[in-house]
């Protein structure tokens, strides 16, 4: 490995001036922002690197970017699914520099896209470059999935890996996010919760109308209100008959590694301005529900007027987002019906229910040979003990491969813990950038050998 070090310390800065160069083109899924160049982008800088592309087009949606580089000594395959897709950047004001400029400071590269997930990505991609330029070749099969609707909850990823199940074909899997602690440990994650995106819609009169009529008009935003105390109480229960039954228990083996996460409630707290976690939980028992509790959240609520000072109506409209966490072996499917019976039980037949994106829980187990592989070169590059999530609370499209293709998948990556993911000022830290993508490439060798 010390020549593809030593190309890696070398090549260090192109590396960082291909990242801004992708940084640099929008992405933006929710707004089909940028979509297409970007694909382009990501092509031309894999054939760049050495690899053989393709762009797979489905009948709708974002483009998915193909590349893949083959070994001459073994036949074993690595695959890295990573997506070229971002959140949208607002609050544009927030930013201390231009969203897509790709600006250095202070050792990091800002820009949105620049942790999530363009610079794994391209650690990833110049990882591969590395052992191409200095030994001709790459240690196993090396595939990319580049998917470009990860933000939006994949909805089209699907029928793309039922249609090129072979060309996806793998023996493990590099999920596409990662990185390392406060403490410089570097992370596992071995799964993701599923989720499931609704929104909740009541229409009452034709047009706003003046509130001294409220004793006869219906009021939407009070209809909706009540709606949404019948799904979660103050205790944080779901209430929708039937929602905990199929939630499956972690194992020993995922309990003892969550004890021996660190977990630092004072940091987590300041960070974010609170007192104390939900329902007063600490310790252990706050990882836990992390982790393996399910949940209900509202993301947003618009009704009637909110500008400055009052404006006496009864709204319209009224209606809200919401998203349902999920644990194994809970299914989007399963708690929507669930949440549509429920509210049509509960006296809220006249709730319109918008389904939005949604993908299923998944997860490798902890014992499985190829997360002790890159736990062990993990620990071999960063020195540190890694920590293993079983499970992330986070969600993504890893049920499709874990189902479809049907191998391991483990998530690592190069991000820090002040990368501002989805956040105003989303930036990458250069030193773990470079550092990351050393990890990647002992991942390929080891694994080769393993």
């Amino acid at each position: 490995m010390e020549n593809v070090y030593a190309y890696i310390d070398a090549n260090a800065r192109d590396f960082v001036e291909t990242l801004i160069r992708l940084v640099r083109q929008p992405s933006v899924s929710a707004k089909g922002e940028g979509i297409q160049e970007c694909a382009e982008l990501v092509e031309k800088i894999m054939q760049e690197v050495g690899l053989k592309t393709r762009i797979i087009q489905p009948t709708e949606g974002n483009p998915v970017v193909y590349g893949e580089t083959k070994s001459k000594k073994s036949d074993k395959t690595l695959l890295f699914y990573d997506h070229y897709d971002v959140q949208p950047p607002e609050p544009i004001e927030q930013w201390i520099c231009g969203p897509f400029s790709g600006e250095i400071r202070e050792g990091k590269i800002y820009g949105r896209g620049a942790s999530d997930n363009k610079g794994n990505l391209i650690s990833r991609l110049k990882a591969v470059e590395s052992f191409l330029k200095t030994l001709d070749e790459v240690p196993v099969n090396v595939k990319f999935v580049v998917d470009g609707e990860e933000e939006i909850g994949s909805p089209h990823l699907k029928q793309i890996i039922e249609k090129h199940r072979e060309l996806f074909s793998a023996d493990a899997i590099i999920w596409e996010f990662g990185g390392t602690n406060r403490r410089g440990n570097p992370c596992l994650h071995l799964g993701l919760k599923g989720i499931l995106s609704v929104e909740l819609r009541v229409e009452g009169a034709v047009r706003d109308v003046h509130s001294a009529n409220a004793p006869l008009v219906p009021n939407p935003a009070w209809r909706l209100t009540w709606a949404l105390n019948a799904i979660k109480n103050e205790k944080e229960e779901i209430l929708i008959e039937g929602f905990y039954e199929n939630v499956k228990e972690p194992s020993s083996a995922e309990l003892h590694c969550v004890e021996r996460i660190p977990f630092d409630e004072k940091e987590w707290k300041n960070e974010l301005g609170l007192k104390e976690f939900l329902l007063k939980r600490s310790g252990t028992e706050a990882l836990k529900a992390l982790l393996y509790h399910p949940s209900c959240t509202i993301n947003g609520m618009i009704s009637g007027y909110t500008g400055t000072g009052s404006k006496t109506i009864v709204p319209r409209i009224a209606m809200a987002k919401l998203d349902f966490r999920l644990v194994p072996n809970q299914t989007p499917a399963e708690i929507f019906g669930k949440l549509v019976n429920h509210l049509r039980n509960s006296g809220f037949k006249d709730i319109k229910i918008i389904k939005f994106g949604s993908t299923e829980p998944a997860k490798t187990p902890v014992t499985h040979k190829f997360v002790q592989t890159v736990a062990k070169t993990a620990e071999k590059v960063y020195e540190k003990q890694p920590v293993i999530y079983p499970l992330s609370p986070g969600s993504g499209p890893m049920h499709l491969f874990r189902k479809i293709i049907g191998c391991p998948v483990v998530s690592v990556g190069c991000s820090h813990p002040e990368s501002n993911t989805h956040a105003p000022n989303e930036n990458l830290n250069i030193e773990s950038f470079i550092r990351g993508t050393k990890f990647i490439a002992t991942i390929l060798q080891d694994f080769a050998l393993s």
